[in-house]
């Protein structure tokens, strides 16, 4: 079997055979993630046989992926195939840490910092406003069916600098099969780096693109709540979603309230993001008191262009220095605290599932309105400074974590099922009811 038939003909042909025997998307979607959580337990071995292992089962996830993008996908359906894909791989990475061999020193460092990279560029691709493709030629064979030598190898080369899910799965098997799960941890996090500026400045196209779909699971395409009808998603964000992706909380929108949208978003924001990321380099270890929220104070210069419009050409680049702000002071204060490195993990885990949320309604609004509000990218801040202020720093951060899992799983998913709801015409319950 070549390359191209695993890699394209199979999924299509199991599609093709899920369709006919009407298996759901949300079926599919456990199979992925079920896939990655086995695959994140083998990983945690820390020996090269289990990470062939561990490897074998992202390809089955990953083949579930594939399969699952080209199914019928619904607003709940894509929504909850873009959780449980970062949830996933979250899992996977955290099963590199633990399989580690003892007494190997940063290693959840490089955990963590490869979870930030992947959860900004997952957000990344949703906001960023894509140029539509351009039309394929008579005769043209399409993105993902290469035919010849040279155009594989303009396909590869606009694949590999993106990182996408399938070249994450060879990266990680190899790596740690042969050097070691530190050795994965450490390439996912300087190659993420190179990715996530390749997210943000590199070549973008269309949302029906197949390489736009790749790594998105259910974004490229939804049902319409309305009428059922599929319709593509928008190329371009209003500016009102640009600024929902921000997940603002009630701080930040009593200060955007007061300057009545007057201020631009974006230098505030980075200047809040330098600061913040020169006070985290210098240390934070040596810092009591209230100089411990100095951070929180230079991040909160963003907070009062929560209410402008996010209209400039740049704009929508603002959520992504807002969470970049947010991940520095979390991750950096954990460490400097003495948080556990398995708890900073997580609770920057689930930042990044809240934030890819955020991201998602406001790319695909939800007809059956929105979640119930958070504190915001703001209040865990806060929340976080003062509980190092006050010496309860892990149990802050515990508390964080646990406060983020009710958010997601009694709020969004609540939300998203009254939308699914609504568009079948039947009434159900929310969670929280």
């Amino acid at each position: 079997m070549t390359v191209t038939t695993a890699v394209v003909v199979l999924p299509r042909r199991v599609a093709v055979w899920a369709s006919r025997r009407a298996v759901a998307r949300t079926s599919v979607t456990g199979i992925e993630l079920a896939c990655a959580l086995c695959a994140a337990v083998w990983f945690s071995a820390g020996t090269p046989l289990t990470a062939l292992a561990g490897g074998a089962a992202l390809g089955g996830g990953y083949l579930a992926r594939r399969v699952g993008g080209q199914l019928a996908v619904g607003a709940f359906d894509g929504w909850l195939a873009s959780i449980c894909a970062i949830a996933g791989e979250l899992a996977v990475y955290a099963g590199l840490a633990a399989g580690a061999a003892p007494g190997e020193r940063q290693v959840w460092t490089l955990a963590t910092a490869a979870a930030v990279l992947l959860g900004m560029r997952k957000v990344a691709r949703l906001i960023r406003p894509a140029r539509a493709a351009a039309p394929a030629r008579p005769g043209n064979p399409p993105d993902d069916q290469p035919t010849g030598p040279g155009r594989a190898l303009a396909v590869l080369a606009a694949r590999v600098p993106a990182l996408p899910a399938g070249e994450r799965a060879v990266v990680i098997t190899v790596t740690a099969a042969v050097y070691g799960t530190r050795m994965s941890l450490l390439v996912l996090t300087w190659w993420g780096a190179v990715a996530l500026a390749w997210a943000v400045a590199g070549p973008r196209l269309g949302s029906g693109s197949s390489r736009a779909r790749d790594d998105a699971p259910g974004a490229a395409q939804r049902d319409d709540a309305a009428g059922g009808g599929r319709r593509e998603a928008p190329d371009r964000l209003p500016p009102a979603a640009i600024a929902a992706a921000r997940d603002d909380g009630p701080i930040a929108r009593f200060a955007g309230a007061v300057v009545r949208g007057q201020l631009v978003p974006l230098p505030p924001a980075v200047a809040g993001l330098t600061a913040t990321v020169l006070l985290a380099t210098l240390g934070l270890h040596g810092l009591a008191g209230l100089v411990l929220l100095t951070p929180v104070a230079a991040m909160l210069l963003a907070a009062p262009g929560s209410a402008h419009p996010h209209d400039g050409p740049l704009d929508w680049l603002t959520p992504l220095v807002i969470q970049a702000g947010q991940y520095a002071y979390l991750a950096a204060l954990g460490f400097a605290k003495g948080v556990p490195g398995p708890l900073i993990f997580a609770l920057i885990g689930l930042v990044a599932v809240r934030q890819l949320d955020a991201a998602y309604r406001a790319r695909y609004p939800m007809p059956a309105g929105e979640p119930r509000g958070g504190i915001g990218w703001e209040g865990r801040m806060l929340a976080a400074g003062a509980g190092a202020m006050l010496g309860v720093g892990p149990l802050t951060y515990l508390a964080l974590t646990v406060y983020l899992l009710w958010l997601v799983s009694s709020g969004s998913l609540a939300s998203w099922l009254a939308t699914r709801a609504r568009s079948r015409g039947v009434h159900r319950p929310s969670l929280g009811s």
